[in-house]
């Protein structure tokens, strides 16, 4: 079913244009988990980290476009510690990675929004706030005249630079060769930034890391993921 309008006028920012999928079909369930639990871990726009209840020395870790969660979940289980903030716009995905959240009982740990990721590090993250943020296979928009629509723009990189603790950390991945190349010379270019595999290097898959559902699909196409690795300070 649509998104009911009680659940689109309570959540959904309308006034914020962002590119991609935003709505969607939701089950009944899910649309009654999200009411159930986007007013206690969600992050309206008038809400910021420092608002949300985190405890006190506990690392902060953002994933921007969780998608349905699968790597949220996985972060969540492998760090009891940690505090993730889970960035994701389309409503589908979040329901579905908040189902996974509490089926994992993992979901008072996460706080999560449904804004565009540059306002979120704008108005919800304060200056060296997070300890690390991760960024897995974001969209590549392939065409030549999309490129401004990719994430890691320079301006962006020196956002997500500004909202990291010294010695924080920036994971990406990404199955597309040449969006790989291009976050790479982005970042690499980025003062403060440090690349542990070196300049123009990748990295190689972290042993712990699972395959999402998206990650096996594109391996069943061919398409291999390559990893990046950044060090602020």
């Amino acid at each position: 079913m649509r998104l009911s309008k009680t659940f689109r006028d309570q959540f959904i920012q309308h006034e914020m244009r962002t590119h991609g999928r935003k709505n969607g079909f939701v089950t009944t369930g899910q649309e009654a988990r999200l009411l159930k639990w986007l007013p206690l871990i969600g992050l309206p726009k008038d809400k910021t980290l420092n608002m949300a209840n985190i405890p006190e020395n506990s690392p902060i870790v953002l994933e921007i476009g969780f998608g349905n969660g699968d790597f949220l979940v996985s972060m969540a289980e492998k760090h009891p510690d940690w505090t993730l903030v889970g960035v994701e716009i389309y409503l589908p995905g979040v329901a579905k990675a908040v189902g996974r959240l509490a089926d994992a009982e993992v979901i008072e740990r996460t706080r999560i929004t449904q804004l565009p990721a540059q306002f979120v590090l704008e108005h919800q993250v304060e200056p060296a706030q997070l300890d690390g943020i991760f960024i897995n296979h974001p969209d590549p928009w392939p065409k030549a005249r999309h490129h401004k629509r990719r994430i890691i723009q320079k301006d962006f990189a020196q956002l997500l630079v500004s909202r990291l603790k010294s010695g924080g950390f920036i994971k990406l991945a990404s199955d597309i060769p040449e969006l790989a190349v291009w976050m790479r010379d982005i970042l690499d270019q980025t003062e403060g930034l440090s690349n542990v595999a070196g300049v123009g290097g990748f990295i190689e898959r972290d042993e712990d890391r699972i395959y999402t559902k998206f990650e096996e699909r594109g391996e069943k196409a061919g398409r291999i993921s390559q990893f990046l690795h950044y060090i602020v300070g």
